[in-house]
Protein backbone atom coordinates (compact mmCIF):
# COMPACT_ATOMS: atom_id res chain seq x y z
CA UNK A 1 0.00 0.00 0.00
CA UNK A 2 2.91 2.13 0.54
CA UNK A 3 4.26 1.78 -3.11
CA UNK A 4 0.63 3.12 -4.33
CA UNK A 5 1.03 6.05 -3.61
CA UNK A 6 4.30 6.08 -6.08
CA UNK A 7 2.58 3.82 -8.64
CA UNK A 8 -0.81 5.55 -9.21
CA UNK A 9 0.57 8.70 -11.22
CA UNK A 10 2.56 6.44 -13.10
CA UNK A 11 -0.14 4.79 -14.24
CA UNK A 12 -2.14 8.05 -14.99
CA UNK A 13 0.29 9.47 -17.19
CA UNK A 14 1.02 5.85 -18.87
CA UNK A 15 -3.29 6.08 -19.43
CA UNK A 16 -2.65 9.58 -20.32
CA UNK A 17 -0.62 9.24 -23.18
CA UNK A 18 -2.41 6.78 -25.28
CA UNK A 19 -3.05 7.38 -29.20
CA UNK A 20 -6.09 7.53 -28.84
CA UNK A 21 -6.64 10.72 -26.55
CA UNK A 22 -3.86 12.95 -28.10
CA UNK A 23 -5.93 15.57 -29.92
CA UNK A 24 -3.58 15.79 -33.11
CA UNK A 25 -3.66 12.50 -34.53
CA UNK A 26 -7.57 13.53 -34.67
CA UNK A 27 -7.13 16.18 -37.12
CA UNK A 28 -4.40 15.27 -38.50
CA UNK A 29 -6.03 12.55 -40.37
CA UNK A 30 -9.20 13.78 -41.09
CA UNK A 31 -9.84 13.65 -44.77
CA UNK A 32 -10.39 16.97 -47.02
CA UNK A 33 -12.35 17.67 -49.46
CA UNK A 34 -13.58 20.06 -51.90
CA UNK A 35 -16.94 20.14 -53.97
CA UNK A 36 -18.12 22.02 -56.90
CA UNK A 37 -21.85 21.31 -58.93
CA UNK A 38 -22.41 21.66 -62.55
CA UNK A 39 -25.60 21.03 -63.92
CA UNK A 40 -27.29 18.70 -62.11
CA UNK A 41 -24.15 17.09 -60.81
CA UNK A 42 -21.74 17.82 -57.55
CA UNK A 43 -18.23 16.52 -58.24
CA UNK A 44 -16.20 16.12 -54.58
CA UNK A 45 -12.62 16.19 -55.17
CA UNK A 46 -11.17 14.39 -52.28
CA UNK A 47 -7.70 13.14 -50.13
CA UNK A 48 -8.07 10.29 -47.45
CA UNK A 49 -6.01 12.78 -44.51
CA UNK A 50 -4.58 16.21 -44.22
CA UNK A 51 -0.61 15.17 -43.30
CA UNK A 52 0.95 12.81 -45.60
CA UNK A 53 4.54 11.23 -44.94
CA UNK A 54 7.04 11.36 -47.80
CA UNK A 55 7.07 7.38 -47.97
CA UNK A 56 3.01 7.26 -48.27
CA UNK A 57 1.03 6.76 -51.87
CA UNK A 58 -0.37 9.75 -52.88
CA UNK A 59 -4.45 9.21 -52.98
CA UNK A 60 -7.38 10.97 -54.15
CA UNK A 61 -10.94 10.34 -55.73
CA UNK A 62 -13.16 12.63 -57.65
CA UNK A 63 -16.90 11.43 -56.95
CA UNK A 64 -19.78 12.16 -58.67
CA UNK A 65 -22.96 12.75 -56.86
CA UNK A 66 -26.41 12.89 -58.79
CA UNK A 67 -28.45 15.79 -57.03
CA UNK A 68 -31.27 15.08 -59.49
CA UNK A 69 -34.66 13.35 -58.82
CA UNK A 70 -34.03 11.97 -62.21
CA UNK A 71 -31.50 9.32 -63.49
CA UNK A 72 -28.29 10.70 -65.37
CA UNK A 73 -26.09 9.47 -67.65
CA UNK A 74 -22.23 10.43 -67.12
CA UNK A 75 -19.72 9.93 -70.03
CA UNK A 76 -16.45 9.40 -68.70
CA UNK A 77 -13.56 9.43 -70.69
CA UNK A 78 -9.88 9.35 -69.01
CA UNK A 79 -8.77 13.09 -70.98
CA UNK A 80 -11.52 14.24 -69.21
CA UNK A 81 -9.33 14.68 -65.50
CA UNK A 82 -5.96 16.32 -64.83
CA UNK A 83 -4.43 16.60 -61.83
CA UNK A 84 -1.01 18.25 -60.80
CA UNK A 85 0.49 18.34 -57.48
CA UNK A 86 2.83 21.75 -56.36
CA UNK A 87 4.93 22.67 -53.73
CA UNK A 88 4.17 26.50 -51.90
CA UNK A 89 5.57 28.00 -54.60
CA UNK A 90 3.77 26.87 -57.28
CA UNK A 91 6.71 24.60 -58.93
CA UNK A 92 4.75 21.18 -60.58
CA UNK A 93 6.40 18.07 -58.68
CA UNK A 94 3.94 15.44 -60.17
CA UNK A 95 1.18 15.33 -62.70
CA UNK A 96 -1.22 12.77 -64.31
CA UNK A 97 -2.21 11.18 -65.90
CA UNK A 98 0.97 10.19 -67.60
CA UNK A 99 -1.09 8.30 -70.25
CA UNK A 100 -4.35 8.86 -71.24
CA UNK A 101 -6.08 5.38 -72.17
CA UNK A 102 -8.49 5.62 -74.90
CA UNK A 103 -11.62 4.67 -73.67
CA UNK A 104 -14.71 5.67 -73.18
CA UNK A 105 -17.56 4.84 -70.87
CA UNK A 106 -20.78 5.44 -70.09
CA UNK A 107 -22.02 5.64 -66.23
CA UNK A 108 -25.92 5.79 -65.24
CA UNK A 109 -26.41 7.57 -61.37
CA UNK A 110 -29.70 6.96 -60.01
CA UNK A 111 -31.25 10.01 -58.41
CA UNK A 112 -29.10 10.84 -55.09
CA UNK A 113 -26.57 7.86 -56.17
CA UNK A 114 -23.12 9.08 -55.98
CA UNK A 115 -19.80 6.67 -57.08
CA UNK A 116 -15.97 7.36 -57.87
CA UNK A 117 -15.39 8.55 -61.14
CA UNK A 118 -11.73 9.12 -61.36
CA UNK A 119 -8.67 8.01 -58.53
CA UNK A 120 -5.22 9.20 -58.02
CA UNK A 121 -2.95 6.32 -56.44
CA UNK A 122 0.80 7.06 -56.61
CA UNK A 123 3.88 7.22 -54.92
CA UNK A 124 5.17 10.68 -53.50
CA UNK A 125 7.90 11.70 -55.75
CA UNK A 126 9.27 14.37 -58.53
CA UNK A 127 9.11 13.97 -62.30
CA UNK A 128 12.98 12.68 -61.74
CA UNK A 129 11.84 9.62 -59.53
CA UNK A 130 13.46 11.23 -56.48
CA UNK A 131 11.28 11.71 -53.25
CA UNK A 132 9.25 14.86 -52.29
CA UNK A 133 10.97 16.84 -49.01
CA UNK A 134 8.54 17.26 -46.20
CA UNK A 135 6.39 20.54 -46.56
CA UNK A 136 3.45 22.09 -47.60
CA UNK A 137 1.97 21.26 -50.95
CA UNK A 138 -1.34 21.47 -52.64
CA UNK A 139 -3.02 19.15 -55.12
CA UNK A 140 -5.19 20.36 -58.08
CA UNK A 141 -7.96 18.51 -60.05
CA UNK A 142 -9.15 19.60 -63.14
CA UNK A 143 -12.31 18.57 -64.73
CA UNK A 144 -14.07 18.89 -67.91
CA UNK A 145 -11.44 21.68 -68.39
CA UNK A 146 -13.41 24.30 -66.51
CA UNK A 147 -13.76 22.85 -62.98
CA UNK A 148 -10.53 23.37 -60.72
CA UNK A 149 -10.51 21.98 -57.25
CA UNK A 150 -7.18 22.47 -54.75
CA UNK A 151 -6.52 20.90 -51.95
CA UNK A 152 -4.04 21.62 -49.21
CA UNK A 153 -1.48 19.08 -47.26
CA UNK A 154 1.48 18.47 -45.80
CA UNK A 155 4.07 15.73 -46.29
CA UNK A 156 6.02 14.71 -42.78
Amino acid sequence: MRYFIYILPIVLIIHGCKKSSNPVVSITDSPLSISQVRDSMQYMFAIPKAVFGIHDTLSASMTAFNQSTMPETLVIYMGNFQWSLKNDSGRTLMWGPEVIPQFVYRLELGSHQSAEIYGIRQAIMDTSGAPIVAGSYFLQGKLYGTLLFTLDFSLH
